[in-house]
């Protein structure tokens, strides 16, 4: 159970991570290049909200492979990194709850409305905060990875 467990928090913190990744690094960029604000945005907003739902079952499958990992197979009794990474998550999984409930939003509603400035600004908040997400899931990786502690 512990090694199925352990797969599915990887495979969680791999589709959110990578995502983050992906979407900063790759996507935001090549779309900014290529296209005007009016076609930009609503192709950036529809692939949040198809990245997004993937996130909400992604956070849910870590929270519940890890915390089974950590009551169940370890007592709670773990090292020290092991509860780094715990404090980085609930941090990363706040930041994520408001991008979804104050900016994202927003940012569909401008969208909905024609009000392409504001639907930018609710997307540029959204990036600054997911490369803060995208920073601290890296930092998970090596916590994880490298067992530090």
């Amino acid at each position: 159970m512990y090694q199925t467990a352990l797969v599915l928090h990887l495979l969680g913190t791999v589709i959110w991570v990578g995502g983050m990744f992906f979407a900063h690094m790759a996507l935001r960029p090549s779309a900014e290049e290529s296209l005007e604000p009016v076609q930009r945005l609503p192709l950036l907003y529809r692939t949040l909200t198809r990245f997004f739902r993937w996130v909400w079952a992604s956070i849910a499958l870590i929270l519940a492979s890890g915390y089974w990992i950590f009551f169940v197979k370890f007592d709670a009794q773990t090292a020290g990194y092991i509860h780094a990474m715990q404090a980085i998550g609930l941090v990363m999984i706040g930041l994520f709850a408001f991008i979804y409930f104050v900016p994202y939003l927003r940012m569909g509603r401008a969208l909905a409305e024609g009000r392409i400035p504001e639907a930018g600004q609710r997307m540029a908040l959204i990036r600054k905060i997911i490369l803060i997400n995208l920073i601290l899931g890296l930092i998970e990786v090596v916590l994880g990875a490298a067992k530090p502690f």
